[in-house]
């Protein structure tokens, strides 16, 4: 399977603006791939080309780009499979929280790539080839800026979750907590010293990269083991995590007392997550993949 013409299909609800999917296709596109890209905006209503348009341009493997359920994408993903034989790739979306949504994508994907560690084993474990394949910060527009003057000590785009109320408290205006869309996000971490966040269902999540990748210290709730977080970013090292309330007064008092501590974190985890983990990164892991199922 040599063919470098691969089709990408993906969720948004909008024409404009930026997103994961379609930040990861141009990082894909840059490494010499021709992708064929076929937006939706209704997951309820669409069809993918017929078959004859698959064949005319030699395209062979199929990527997909959804979070949650959606039996219009699985039920067009199997024709591709059962008519063509196409080689099939699906992001597994928000998981650990939407694996209930994804047997079926799972079960018919050559490759299957997931956020979550401990949802790749379980894949893993009912037979399928699925990869842990963690979230990524897209540069195209997280990115840190030498003329952004970072004059908010504590940012985050969380929303009205645990901890907010005493961040607030605490902070008053040099804590800033607002819902954004991904260009305003950017702009929010980049302003931002430290960025504050709290996974409610003990799930990486892609804000910490995006943030690092902004040169922010990542001040996050500590996740178990399995999740293997702390083998990316580890403690006092390019992160600070805390475990309760009161793990996090401490953090706190800690960023406070030593104000040379911030950036030296938010150095080393702008390191990592831009030598290993942004969309080129990962479209270059994704290319080797198909490369090495494939033989190639």
């Amino acid at each position: 399977m040599n063919s470098n013409n691969w089709f990408f299909i993906y969720h948004d609800i909008s024409e404009e603006g930026w997103s994961t999917p379609k930040g990861f296709a141009l990082a894909l596109e840059n490494e010499g791939i021709n992708l064929f890209k076929f937006r939706f905006s209704n997951p309820k209503n669409f069809s993918l080309p017929e078959n004859e348009f698959f064949i005319e341009n030699n395209i062979k493997i199929v990527v997909s780009f959804y979070a949650g359920k959606c039996l219009t994408l699985e039920r067009e993903l199997i024709r591709l499979k059962n008519d063509l034989g196409l080689f099939i790739i699906c992001e597994l979306g928000d998981e650990p929280q939407t694996l209930i949504n994804n047997s079926t994508r799972a079960s018919i994907s050559d490759i299957s790539l997931s956020p979550d560690h401990q949802s790749s084993l379980y894949w893993k474990n009912q037979k399928y080839n699925c990869i842990w394949f963690t979230h990524w910060a897209d540069t195209i527009i997280y990115k840190h800026n030498s003329n952004c003057k970072k004059n908010i000590f504590i940012g985050t785009s969380m929303g009205w979750r645990k901890h907010n109320i005493l961040l607030k408290i605490l902070f008053g205006k040099s804590y800033i907590n607002k819902k954004c869309n991904p260009l305003e996000n950017a702009q929010l971490y980049q302003q931002s010293n430290i960025v504050f966040q709290y996974a409610r269902w003990n799930e990486i999540t892609r804000r910490l990269f995006e943030a690092a990748a902004c040169k922010c210290c990542i001040l996050t709730n500590r996740l178990p083991e399995h999740t293997h977080l702390e083998t990316i970013f580890a403690h006092n090292v390019s992160a600070i995590y805390y475990d309760n309330l009161f793990s996090l007064i401490y953090q706190l008092i800690r960023l406070i007392l030593k104000p040379n501590l911030h950036k030296t974190i938010a150095k080393n985890a702008y390191e990592i997550v831009i030598n290993h983990h942004t969309q080129i990164s990962r479209a270059k892991e994704l290319i080797r993949l198909v490369n090495l199922k494939n033989n190639i």
